[in-house]
């Protein structure tokens, strides 16, 4: 336990007969990054609070540096962990200078004034937090993204070994969020600090976090690596979203996009809907689609095209083909066999060659009775010999069965649930 800066042991906390945090249990070693993410009520704020002891636990112990927490006074407490709050309110215009001399608190007897070791140690805070030009300002005048560093500087006054954060940018825009994270992560690799971070941005917490512990309702989900955390599989449950997570190669990060709140109705009476695109074409489509209802299946895609990818993350059945490789027949009598399970068929804009041709072609193959085909207007479409699939899609127009239609047009429709009539 000596190499751990600070261990839950099945803390549990309760408030009346409401558990807010169940039997929790994780290890911070020494010069990590650790940061608790999870929805609104998973009783990440209730740990910090039940470390400084604001709130009593009903059950388990909380250590810090090895030490049962119960065992530190309040200002020994302060000497190794400083906390940086959600929001910092004060009833007077303290200048920043006084609100990080504040900081040294933990080291002054009653009436003892500060020394010059106490001055040096908060001018170099000020100075690591670039805030020492603020010094005269009040606290109360300061932007969010000053006043949090501000607050910062006061927390390494102190000289904590380690450092807790409580949704400290909650309040402030993306400038200032990430002035005040690339700051602390400064100091943990440089300085060694070790950061316990509660933080409600996923992102922010997979870029600059060693490890992340997944909450809900008062239960570590998970504690692991980012990648075993920021994926679609552990998340979509707890967050109740559908999601697509991708490596950033700006941030070298993963990120997660939500797509919207997920939800396990069915509607038993939905159309089914065949989409045929390719290349990021079916987007927009097969999004509302699903989010409006409909029973989906898409293809044929290749392997590693992006709709593919959405299908994926969608959870659409997609008619595959390896990446680069023209559809196969056996593919392609599978494709036939889900497009006739269909009643409905939408052509994106997507260019059609003689590698997904047979998208087009099996048009000509299926049943086509009591059928609606939509189909997205492109002018260059085709790019087969002779125009085939220019020429197929046409006849089809011709008999009534197919028709042009925007794409604002086709949104409403699915958005209207309009894409068929029901008799």
């Amino acid at each position: 336990m000596e190499n751990y800066a600070l261990s839950f042991e099945n803390v549990t906390v309760a408030f009346g007969e409401v558990e807010v945090l169940r039997n929790f249990s994780c290890d911070i070693k020494k010069g990590e990054f650790v940061s608790v993410i999870g929805p609104n009520g998973s009783g990440k704020s209730t740990m910090i609070n039940a470390i400084l002891q604001s709130i009593r636990t009903k059950s388990g112990e909380i250590y810090l540096n090895g030490k049962n927490n119960k065992d530190y006074s309040s200002k020994q407490r302060a000497q190794y962990a400083a906390v940086v709050p959600q929001v910092f309110s004060t009833s007077f215009a303290f200048k920043a200078w006084d609100v990080v001399m504040m900081g040294r608190n933990p080291y002054l007897s009653r009436m003892q004034s500060e020394t010059a070791e106490d001055v040096a140690i908060v001018e170099e805070a000020m100075r690591i937090t670039n805030t020492l030009h603020l010094k005269d300002r009040k606290i109360t005048s300061l932007s969010g993204g000053e006043r949090q560093r501000v607050i910062i500087a006061g927390a390494l006054a102190q000289k904590p070994k380690l450092l807790i954060l409580d949704e400290p940018t909650n309040h402030l825009d993306i400038h200032h969020t990430l002035e005040i994270l690339q700051l602390v992560k400064k100091l943990n690799v440089e300085e060694g600090l070790t950061v316990f971070a509660v933080l409600h941005d996923i992102n922010m917490a997979a870029r600059f976090s060693d490890r992340l512990i997944l909450m809900k309702n008062g239960v570590n989900v998970k504690t692991g690596t980012i990648e075993e955390i920021v994926n679609e599989e552990t998340l979509k449950p707890v967050y109740m979203i559908d999601m697509v997570v991708k490596n950033n190669p700006l941030t070298q990060s993963l990120e997660m996009v939500a797509l919207r709140k997920k939800t396990d109705e069915i509607k038993t009476d939905a159309a089914k809907v065949h989409v045929i695109s390719g290349g990021g074409s079916g987007a927009v489509i097969l999004e509302k689609l699903k989010r409006t209802g409909y029973r989906v299946t898409s293809g044929v895609l290749n392997l590693g095209d992006s709709d593919y990818d959405l299908c994926h993350f969608l959870e659409i059945p997609t008619v595959t083909e390896a990446p680069y490789n023209n559809i196969s027949d056996e593919v392609h009598r599978k494709n036939v066999s889900v497009m006739n399970d269909s009643e409905v068929i939408i052509i994106t804009d997507v260019p059609i060659g003689n590698g997904n041709l047979k998208n087009i072609e099996a048009l000509n193959e299926i049943n086509l009775e009591g059928k609606k085909i939509y189909v997205l207007p492109s002018e260059n479409r085709d790019y087969t010999e002779g125009k085939k699939a220019d020429r197929i899609i046409g006849e089809l127009v011709e008999k009534g069965i197919a028709g042009y239609i925007r794409l604002n047009e086709l949104v409403e429709k699915i958005e209207g649930y309009s894409l068929v009539e029901r008799v």
